[in-house]
């Protein structure tokens, strides 16, 4: 009896509620984490059952994310177990908060796409798919803008003077980018107003080609020799766009230059013969067709040839060019009518015969 006395008085009760403490702080987490699918799909079962869903848990966006919330959850509640200190635990309480308040943005951030029905009935556009995007990365933004805000506030910083801070930092910052805050704001623009959309084909200054991609700093468009031109923004706001695609028709306007040698007869004869094949081409609108002779050079009989075609793309409206003029030059080679081409004369003084020799170049 006196040796068990003795053995008692040896132990340390604080030493042994300590340890009683960590066995079950390493349960508890032990639990969590093992059982963290489980507990994640209990919540996630009975807020489909709440909301009429059918999906697969597993499918679910919020599935890897509880997950690791459940481990974190775990990790406080054993920390929890052990007798610290008030500030400690105040830190610890603090650092928590935080962690929560990440979960809890990304999780929402979750419900902020296009396609969900809330964005459809109060943000959704239509007609523009990139204004969408762009509605969704602004809403995401200003959500974690708040959360930064309420982590702050709980680290104990004092919410007016870090406004009042980045106020000026906002000036020096837009100060100092210009040109990038310009493009930005003039990707906003481009967005809402929708001059052009991906792969239609535009000239803008000196530049032509088919849009390939349309970002908030620049649109990038494919030339013809299938180089990629890229653009910034505000340079498009600046200039004169011009969008093909949403033309209905397109201009073609050429002029044929016979030779002199060309009599009057034949040249009504070819006016006729050309009126009727351009409007007997599919793709001409006949009623803006117009053939004349317009003027009379030194060289040539000149015909005017004015006409719209249907097709808009650049591509299919060289393809219908090209028919036209072959059209036109067969029947010019049928009724053998010489094209003309500009001259000049030559004189060429001989010194040595004190005389001038004539001749002529083309």
């Amino acid at each position: 009896m006196n040796n068990l006395q003795a053995l008692l008085s040896q132990i340390n009760i604080k030493d042994l509620i300590k340890f009683f403490n960590l066995q079950i702080a390493v349960a508890i987490f032990l639990i969590f984490f093992i059982f963290r699918g489980l507990f994640t799909k209990i919540i996630l079962k009975i807020a489909y059952a709440i909301t009429k869903k059918k999906k697969k848990v597993k499918e679910s966006r919020l599935y890897k994310i509880l997950n690791n919330f459940f481990i974190f959850l775990g990790l406080y509640c054993a920390i929890r177990m052990f007798d610290l200190s008030v500030k400690k635990m105040a830190i610890i309480n603090t650092i928590f908060k935080i962690i929560g308040i990440i979960f809890a943005t990304n999780m929402i951030n979750l419900f902020i796409t296009k396609d969900a029905k809330w964005f459809r009935k109060y943000f959704h556009n239509r007609k523009n798919d990139a204004v969408n995007n762009f509605m969704c990365k602004v809403i995401k933004t200003v959500i974690w803008m708040i959360s930064g805000f309420i982590i702050i506030k709980e680290i104990g910083y004092d919410l007016t003077d870090l406004v009042a801070l980045l106020g000026i930092g906002g000036v020096v910052i837009s100060l100092a980018a210009q040109d990038t805050v310009k493009s930005l704001l003039s990707g906003v623009v481009i967005l809402t107003d929708k001059p052009f959309d991906i792969g239609d084909y535009i000239e803008v200054g000196n530049y032509k080609g088919t849009v390939v991609d349309m970002t908030f700093k620049s649109i990038r468009i494919k030339a013809v020799d299938n180089s990629i031109i890229t653009i910034p923004n505000a340079t498009i706001t600046t200039e004169c766009v011009v969008n093909w695609n949403k033309l209905k028709s397109r201009r073609l306007d050429f002029v044929l230059n016979l030779s002199m040698n060309t009599t009057s007869e034949k040249i009504k004869n070819v006016v006729e013969k050309i009126k009727l094949i351009l409007k007997n081409n599919p793709n001409v609108l006949p009623e803006t067709v117009q053939v004349s002779l317009d003027e009379i050079s030194s060289y040539s009989s000149d015909i005017k040839i004015f006409l719209y075609v249907n097709e808009t793309e650049y591509i299919k409206f060289l393809n219908v060019k090209e028919k036209i003029y072959c059209d036109i030059l067969e029947l010019v080679e049928r009724e053998n009518i010489d094209l003309a081409y500009p001259t000049q004369t030559v004189y060429v003084k001989n010194a040595s015969e004190g005389g001038e020799q004539k001749g002529e170049d083309s």
